[in-house]
Parts: C-alpha cells; structure tokens; sequence
C-alpha cells in the first residue's frame, strides 16, 4: 500500500478482505482503532501484515542491535531526526502543511526507538509518553519503559539534517547513523584515562571510515532508502515460508497508539499557530479567477501572492493543498498527471500552469511536466476556458552556437528530446513543444514566461548553474566573478506573471524573465551579501569543472559496470548572453501596475 499518508486503511482492509498478505507504506495506519481492526482480520485469516519502517532493517540499525550485549544494561535512548523538506519551506509554508510533512516522517524515528525499548525493557507493554513539546515543525517526547528512558527528536528546522539513533548503557554508548550507514561508539564506561583519551579517538576513526565506507556502497549499487529492500524481502519470505510478519503485530498497534498521541499533539500546535495567522479580506465575489497550478511551490506561492494582490481571487490546484496560504482562496487537490475534471477550471478568466517536477529524473519529468501539461490543456478545452499564461524556463533555449551571440525571445527551444541538458531542461523544453503545438489547435490563447534562475532576496541561495555549498559557508563557484549570469527575484518574476494575466491582451507572446540589473555573477553575490549572505566562494573554471565530472562518469561506470546518463556539462553550465529589452519592459510594466502599449513591439516570431 503506497497511498497517501493517512489513505492506508481503506484499501488495506480491502486488500485483507479478499485474503492478502500486506505490506504498508509509513505512517501505518492514523489511529490505534484502525491499527487494531486490521491486525484482529489478519490474525483470523492467517494473514501478515507489515510496516515501511525500513530504519529496522537498516545495516546501520542491524550493527547496533548486534552490538547491543555490549552496553550492558541499557539507560537511556535517543532518536533524532532533522529532515530538509524537498519543495516546502518551512518559512513560507502554512502551520498545517508544515504538521502534515513532520507527520508523513516521524514513523522513521519513532518505529527505531519503540523497536529499541521493546528490546531493551522486560515489559513492552508499560512504554508509554511521559512529556511532549510540539510545534508545526518541532516535536520533542520523552518515553518511559519502566525504568529506561527514550527521548524522541524531530525537526524541519534544525541543521545539518541527520538520522540518529544513540543507546547508552551502564557499559558505554553506541550511536547508528542512518545518514552515513554508520555505527560509532565503544562498549566502555569511559571512567579511565586510558578511556577518557582513547574513546574520541576511535569514535574519529569509526566516523570516518564509516562515511567512506557508505558512501562506497551507495554509488555502487546506486540505492537509496538502506532497509527497504531488506524488509520488503523478509516480508516475502515471511509470507513463502509461513512464518510470523518482520514486524509483530504487538509492535505496530503499539506503535501506532504513540503515534497517535504525538500527531495530536502537533496537529493542535498547528491549529494554534493557524488560529493566530492574519487573516486577509477576501475578495469580492465578482473577482475574475484565477487557477493556479503548482501553487505550494517555490514560485508558485509568490504567483498566488502577486495574483491576489491584482484582484484575482486564487484558485490552488496541487496533490497537497496548503489551507493555511492567505493568498489562495480556494484548493482542489488534484495530480495534473491524470485525466484532470473540466470543472477545475469552471468561471476562470484565466489559468497560469506553474506546475512542474522541481527535482528527479526523466520518468518524473515526463509524469508530472509533460504529461501534467497535456491534461491540463485537455481539462482547459473541455471546460471551455481560453486564457492560458504558462511559466516555462530560460533553460528550454538551445545552446549558443558562439560564444558572443546574444538569446532573445526568437531563439528556437533546444532540439527534441535533448536529455543530454538534464531532466529539468528535457521537461521544460517539451511541454513548452507541446504548449506551442496544441494550445492553438484547442483554441487556446498563450502568454509564454521564461524565467531565469529564480532567487530570493530574503533568503539567499546560491542557484544550481551558477554553483553549489562545499561545506559551510565554503561553496563551489563555477566561471569567474564577471562572466554572465541570468537571473531574476522570484517576487519581481511572480508580478510579472501575474500582470500578464491581469493585461493578457497587452502581454507578450513569449517573455525571457530576466532582471538585467543583475547581469553577472559577481553581482548577484554582491546583492546577496546586501541581503546578510555570507557565504565564500572557491572558483573552478567551467570548462575544468566539466572535464571532471566527466572524468567521476566514467570512473563510476568502471566501477559499477553501467554508464551514467551522459550529460553536456559544458553546454549546460557555460555563460550565456542575452537580450533583455523585452523583460525589461515587461518588469517596468508590472512594477509601475499599467499596460504598456510598447511590449508587444517586435514580436513577429523568426
């Protein structure tokens, strides 16, 4: 069962119903009711039932419980988890959205710290929560397992992430690190000098040699997620031979019932940040609408900011709706890459398809860019609806065929199916294709936006083509500090759009979003240090960085006998130059809040 978070129990008790064995996705099931029915069907059909917990079956996990004799009785134990969530920032995102991600990975913590205690304590059933500090993207509990202590830690915020987990004993302490496949620490009390001095020492050489060791493995065999295929095969076994589930059915209601506890909790601390959000006037009801995609995206959020700023009122379509976002008025929780309902568009004056896979590979791409693209074009011409303002990317262009041409909105998208530039530009390229071809023949008008690297002045990151964090402050530069760099504020860009769909008739055909007062990267760094960046950058010339990557592809495929993906670095990370007259004069447009009869000058295509 690999449903959404908290869609589990439904098709599971379906799935028991017509006599299967079941393996389900984390978080379990939501409720100890729920966990209690399924596991009282499986045990009078004969049925197992099993958890995604992999972190049980992690070699990192397994090292530690086999070294767990020598802790001797065991004290205390500590599981932490600090997570980076991909495409949801935990400044800009709604309490509610923030709870939800906390929610979706604490299984990971809590099923290792439960197992933990079980194994350490002579009586499972007495664990249970003696504290809990909780917020939207903090949770703290200390547990109690008769005279053990367990403390569980998870955070969105708290940096660098990592995955811990730390058993102490009255003979020493080991600590599991599911980050780096890792186990550190020694089976001694550290109350001699010997001790006191040898102890860091050994912890050094295991932490060291560890990381190596884990990353060696990781780009050998290519995987990610240790304890996943590990589990899922002792299920099948389990399941073949006829023998009990990995995880005992004792196990998962138990653990479901803690888990219920500390949803609560953050649930409620949710609530309470959401209660005491400003709440914005709502918009008139004759508001022209507008429905945005991607609306709880990076970019998307500031489009749905702009949007409602103009007047509109903002209707969110995404998988996962973020309620508590004062600037949409309304969601539908929809995949674009399925048969969209026409009625998602019903009463919009216009549709801005800011939807796109921000990370992943070409499957993804194709899913959830391309394929999201076409349904939504099939969904616009079915419900009738004729305005459409589609936010592509710089990076569709083809590649400069010298070094000093200059791009402009007449340069042709980059070849078909030219998966040598990367997923994201892959992607990009061929739903804007697709755009072009389809939305005239459905009738459809188009408003083309190319934005450049987005940035945001209130928090400073370093864009991907421009270069990438080392360590710490320390980051890796590519070019040099005056050669070109296109680039564009993400609040600046979001105006534009948004004025494109206030002013489609006077808008652009096609617009390259590009803020020409930022015209190299030795600027952008110094508006980001304006902004209180203090990041130092070590530059690599792109050329030499290039032939480096391409030398790590090729000792890569030497060692796991399988090529990588060729990618054209060069062409990818190389300056390029272009004209920005028109996004100049779309940018003045939209700051100033009026038409401007001069942006559609020049436009006729080559």
């Amino acid at each position: 069962m690999c449903t959404p978070a908290g869609a589990h129990f439904e098709p599971a008790r379906a799935a028991l119903d017509a006599g299967a064995h079941i393996f389900v996705e984390k978080p379990f099931v939501e409720s100890e009711r729920e966990a209690r029915e399924l596991l009282e069907v499986a045990c009078k059909q004969g049925l197992l039932v099993c958890a995604g917990h992999q972190q049980v079956r992690d070699p990192a996990y397994v090292a530690l419980m086999r070294r767990l004799p020598e802790l001797g009785t065991v004290v205390q134990v500590d599981s932490r988890f600090a997570f980076h969530p991909v495409g949801l920032s935990p400044e800009r995102a709604g309490p509610r959205a923030l709870a939800a991600q906390l929610l979706d990975i604490l299984p990971h913590p809590l099923s290792t710290l439960i197992t933990t205690l079980e194994r350490a304590t002579a009586d499972p059933a007495a664990i249970d929560v003696a504290a809990v500090v909780a917020e939207p993207t903090e949770l703290h509990a200390v547990l109690r397992a008769n005279d053990i202590c367990g403390y569980l830690g998870v955070s969105l915020r708290a940096r660098p992430v990592g995955s811990t987990l730390s058993v102490a004993g009255r003979g020493g302490t080991l600590t599991a690190d599911f980050i780096r496949t890792s186990v550190t620490g020694a089976g001694n009390p550290g109350t001699s000098p010997l001790e006191k001095a040898a102890n860091p020492m050994v912890e050094a050489w295991q932490m060291s040699a560890g990381a190596l060791a884990g990353l060696t493995r990781r780009l050998i065999t290519g995987g990610n997620n240790p304890g996943v295929a590990e589990l899922i095969g002792d299920f099948y076994a389990a399941v073949a031979r006829g023998d009990s589930s990995p995880l005992a059915p004792g196990h998962l209601r138990r653990l479901t019932a803690i888990y219920e506890e500390l949803a609560a909790n953050v649930r409620g601390a949710a609530e309470r940040v959401a209660i005491q959000r400003p709440v914005l006037r709502a918009p008139s009801p004759a508001a022209p609408v507008a429905v945005l995609t991607g609306a709880r995206g990076f970019f998307g959020k500031e489009i749905a900011r702009a949007l409602a700023l103009h007047g509109f009122r903002v209707r969110g379509i995404s998988r996962s709706p973020d309620a508590d976002d004062p600037y949409v008025h309304e969601w539908r929780a929809l995949d674009l890459s399925r048969a969209v309902p026409p009625e998602a568009f019903a009463g919009a004056a216009v549709v801005v398809h800011a939807a796109a896979e921000p990370v992943g590979g070409y499957p993804g791409h194709q899913r959830n860019t391309i394929d999201a693209t076409r349904n939504l074009l099939h969904a616009m011409q079915a419900a009738g609806r004729r305005r459409l303002v589609y936010v592509s990317s710089l990076s569709v262009l083809r590649p400069p065929r010298t070094p000093w041409e200059r791009q402009d909105e007449r340069t042709p998208l980059a070849p078909p199916d030219a998966r040598d530039l990367g997923a994201y530009a892959w992607g990009k390229t061929e739903a804007e294709r697709l755009v072009a071809a389809e939305a005239p023949v459905r009738g459809i008008e188009t408003r083309i936006l190319r934005p450049a690297a987005l940035v945001s002045h209130s928090h400073p990151e370093i864009p991907g083509l421009l270069g990438r964090r080392l360590f710490g402050r320390w980051h890796l530069g590519l070019g040099r500090p005056g050669l070109p760099f296109a680039v564009c504020e993400v609040r600046q860009a979001a105006g534009a759009v948004a004025w494109c769909a206030q002013h489609f008739d006077e808008a652009p055909p096609v617009v390259n979003l590009i803020d020409d007062a930022i015209s190299t990267r030795g600027r952008l760094l110094e508006v980001f240090r304006a902004h209180g960046w203090r990041g130092r950058l070590v530059w690599i010339p792109v050329a030499l960085f290039a032939l480096l990557f391409t030398a790590a592809r090729v000792a890569l495929g030497l060692a796991t006998l399988r090529l990588p993906a060729r990618l054209a670095v060069w062409t990818i990370f190389r300056p390029r130059r272009y004209d920005t007259s028109r996004a100049a004069r779309l940018l003045d447009a939209a700051a100033s809040g009026s038409p401007s009869p001069t942006l559609v000058a020049g436009d006729a295509p080559r």
